[in-house]
């Protein structure tokens, strides 16, 4: 493309008819649609739809950087990992409880009609700690809904 200055200071460019000029470094230039956007202007549904697609998607991708923020400070967990250390816990703790029957028959001198009485109620109260658990893990009802 070339460009010359008429007699009254005019440069003009010679390009063929309806060809859009373009910098230098074939980049930018004119683009149909680009720039200040006229009075009343709708954006059409299409883009609209997009706008908040994409928002919803920055929102979900800054949560989860937030949560492995937290994760790699220390403040939450692997829930793998506290579920395995929950029940680690929870098993020494039962095996501790349930021994206590023998201990108290062994080192005390109860007799084992008291010592199986007091397993029996360890038993018990173990079990209704299971049925807690269970309702904490179990599904909603309304789950399918």
């Amino acid at each position: 493309m070339s460009a010359f200055i008429t007699d009254d200071g005019v440069e003009v460019f010679d390009r063929p008819l309806g060809e859009q000029p373009r910098s230098a470094s074939g980049r930018g230039g004119y683009r149909p649609g680009a720039g200040q956007k006229p009075k009343g202007y709708v954006k059409p549904q299409e883009s609209v739809d997009y706008d908040k697609a994409k928002a919803r998607k920055e929102a979900a991708n800054a949560a989860m950087a937030e949560i492995e923020l937290e994760v790699k400070t220390g403040r939450y967990g692997d829930r793998a990992a506290f579920r395995q250390a929950s029940a680690t816990a929870l098993s020494s703790l039962v095996q501790t409880l349930r021994s206590i029957p023998d201990n108290i028959e062994r080192k005390l001198g109860v007799s084992p009609e008291v010592a199986q009485s007091v397993g029996e109620l360890i038993d018990a109260a173990l079990d209704d700690l299971a049925d807690e658990f269970e309702m904490m893990t179990a599904a909603p009802a309304n789950a399918d809904a």
